[in-house]
Parts: C-alpha cells; sequence; structure tokens
C-alpha cells in the first residue's frame, strides 16, 4: 500500500464520512497530501553525502470559508498529513532538522476548493547533555497549552549531592512524538532511545503516553508500558533520560 493510500485509509477510519460531509467544496485531504509530497521533492537539497534535507514546516492556505467548516479537524488532519510527509521522507531517504508540522490558514483571495502550499526549514527541540535547545524560530503558539498547562521537566542525569537540574518543555500539541530522530517534537540525544521511540497525546482531557515499539521500550514508575494515562508527578524513563509529568490543578 502506497502513502497516500495509507492517509486515506487513516481518514476514512478516523473521520466515518464526517470530514467528507463537513466539505461541499473540491477540497479534497488527498489533494492536499499530494501537494506536500510535491512540495518536499521540488525542494529537497542534498546537503552532504547520502543526506536529503527537506522542508519540515508546511502551512496548507484554503479559502476562508473551507478554514471555517475544517476548523472541527483541523488538528488531527495536521497529524495525519505529518505523518504522511514523514512516510514519504522515509521511502525517499528524506532528512528533517525538526518536527514536522502541518498548519491550516484561511486565505482571503482563495476561493472554495482551493488551496496553496508554503513550507520552510525549522529545527526542533532537542535534549542533550541536560540542556533543552528551543529554536528561536520556534512557531508561534497562541493558544499555547491545555488545560492543568501539561508539561514534562526533563533531566538526563540522577540526582547528586546538588540535587538534579529539571528542565520544563510544555506539552502544546495533541501529539508530542520523543525519540532520538531529527523529526521528533522533542529529540533526546540518548543511545538508548529509539529514532521514534514514543508519543504523548491529549486525548478528551487525559494526557497519554503511548510506547512506539521502541528497544529498550518504556517506563511509568519503574514499571514498563504499552500505553497508560499519565497523572501528576508520574516518572517516564527512556533509555536513560527521566521525564516528569505535571499537570496542575484545574479547579
Amino acid at each position: 500500500m502506497g502513502v497516500l493510500q495509507r492517509f486515506e485509509s487513516r481518514l476514512q477510519g478516523m473521520y466515518d464520512g464526517g470530514f467528507a460531509r463537513a466539505f461541499k467544496s473540491d477540497l479534497q485531504p488527498t489533494e492536499i497530501a499530494g501537494a506536500v509530497q510535491r512540495e518536499m521533492d521540488d525542494r529537497a537539497a542534498i546537503v552532504a553525502q547520502g543526506r536529503t534535507l527537506v522542508p519540515n514546516d508546511f502551512v496548507a492556505e484554503i479559502s476562508l470559508a473551507d478554514y471555517e467548516r475544517l476548523q472541527v479537524f483541523a488538528d488531527n488532519l495536521g497529524i495525519e498529513l505529518a505523518t504522511l510527509a514523514r512516510d514519504h521522507a522515509r521511502e525517499q531517504g528524506y532528512s528533517f532538522v525538526g518536527p514536522v508540522r502541518i498548519r491550516f490558514e484561511g486565505a482571503p483571495d482563495l476561493t472554495i476548493g482551493t488551496f496553496r502550499i508554503r513550507s520552510g526549514v525549522i529545527r526542533g527541540t532537542t535534549v542533550e547533555d541536560g540542556e533543552i535547545r528551543r529554536p528561536a524560530s520556534d512557531l508561534p503558539r497562541p493558544n499555547e497549552g491545555f488545560p492543568g498547562a501539561p508539561r514534562l521537566l526533563v533531566s538526563t542525569a540522577e540526582p547528586g549531592p546538588g540535587g538534579a537540574t529539571q528542565r520544563t518543555f510544555p506539552l502544546t500539541s495533541p501529539v508530542t512524538i520523543l525519540g532520538r530522530g531529527t523529526d521528533c517534537d522533542l529529540r533526546l540525544v540518548d543511545q538508548g532511545v529509539s529514532r521514534h521511540h514514543a508519543e504523548i497525546r491529549v486525548e478528551d482531557g487525559e494526557v497519554v503516553l503511548v510506547d512506539l515499539g521502541s528497544t529498550n521500550g518504556t517506563f511509568v514508575n519503574g514499571q514498563p508500558i504499552r500505553r497508560v494515562s499519565l497523572m501528576d508527578n508520574t516518572r517516564v524513563t527512556l533509555g536513560r533520560t527521566t521525564l516528569v509529568f505535571r499537570k496542575d490543578s484545574t479547579y
């Protein structure tokens, strides 16, 4: 099954026809997906022997009317399009320097059913040597965060005599991918961590941790897990990296 076919299959399972009913226009998700693939191919640049760099940040501009209809599906559709972009990159041997992000914007000059893609290269957040290195050009997030300000306290070393230094990574997206790969939302430079190790999903008010078939496993409070809801002060271990989940009271 090809990349586009897998994308269509995931959409059918997720929306069960709801997406099609919401759109009374010629705008089709598969056309946007194809345009994202073409944008990657057209802008692919060889930066070193055996490494071809492609954009990782995409904006799909659509008509204002389509944008209004899309609101309820925008986050999930962006996640599925990002998955498609990663699949296409893997098949073509492309590389990213940061997480793949795809978002939608309404454009007053576009008519119903039309769209255009613009893209860029934006470095992601990396955890290395106990530091969280954030890109200066990271995307603005006007509605940053979820109720309770869910976040990770990140440490790559066990507490010493002076106490461990923990740095905060706020969870501001519906899905946050953790791993060693450069396309992860939170990149962990740790040989014990898989390229795509685990993901954190914010679902219906819950924060859920899912292991992505990692080599060395994902541990919560010392126990191996496949999928678990995170509670305040839960301790997550990936390789030699420790993440403590925190969430403030919402009442």
